[in-house]
């Protein structure tokens, strides 16, 4: 992690316009949502699945987004399981499915801050606490939730991406919104930076930690990679781990 490829600065164009070639299939046992296909919004697309642990106390909360090719319902139990039995929701929300260009990227990003405030005004009902959600997703997942996640919303505790940023999809200017005052960030990928034909560059995240270090954030900023080469290249499989040291390092 000492020394970094230089990336060249793409236009803000080429920002989604190979979304559509990155579209995984990711097998497995998907799990069964505490309250399903629930809407948080008008249009037939804006709608969520929550994932809830038991009890009544108000709990951390996982806004999760997929990755193109997939579905909100595709919620793997090999992640999600541990992460509800540690007590942490899950919100799995759709918007547009496959990005597939700047327009569906816009809607996404919009649809997110629709979500956002739906989970804030239902937070009551739905035991979530406010004050400590973590935002992030996969892939599609990580780009469509960029905006919301550096936000600076007061109730985003932390930021937990898989594969993030992947192909023409990462700009110099996606570290524009990283400043001081990010919250922490944990990013996963399955394959070393740089890999040959891997539209998932750890690289990429490599310069989101860098940016972290120009900004004083060094040690708010974790990277993992090459988890391929592991028994388990689940990249959400650290969630839990990262969701409880961020609250216990706020209390």
């Amino acid at each position: 992690m000492n020394t970094l490829p230089k990336t060249p600065v793409k236009y803000w164009l080429a920002f989604v316009c190979t979304l559509s070639l990155f579209s995984v299939s990711l097998f497995g046992q998907t799990k069964t949502p505490t309250h399903a296909r629930v809407s948080y919004g008008p249009e037939d697309r804006q709608w969520l699945n929550l994932y809830l642990p038991s009890g009544n106390e108000p709990t951390p909360v996982f806004l999760y987004a997929h990755h193109n090719g997939s579905t909100a319902d595709d919620v793997q139990s090999n992640w999600a399981d541990s992460t509800v039995a540690a007590g942490i929701a899950i919100v799995s929300w759709e918007s547009i499915a496959k990005v597939q260009g700047m327009a569906d990227y816009q809607v996404c990003t919009a649809d997110a801050k629709v979500m956002f405030a739906w989970v804030k005004e239902n937070a009551a009902t739905y035991n979530l606490d406010i004050n400590k959600i973590f935002i992030g997703g996969q892939s599609r997942g990580s780009i469509v939730s960029w905006e919301l996640a550096h936000s600076l919303d007061p109730g985003i505790a932390g930021i937990y991406m898989g594969q993030a940023l992947p192909g023409q999809s990462f700009s110099e200017r996606m570290l524009e919104p990283i400043t001081k005052n990010a919250p922490p960030i944990f990013l996963a990928y399955r394959k070393e930076p740089g890999a040959e034909g891997d539209i998932h560059d750890a690289a990429h995240g490599l310069r989101v930690v860098e940016k972290y270090k120009e900004v004083g954030l060094g040690d708010s900023a974790e990277l993992v990679h090459s988890l391929s080469e592991t028994k388990n290249s689940q990249v959400m499989q650290f969630l839990p781990k990262f969701v409880r040291s961020v609250v216990e390092a706020n209390r």
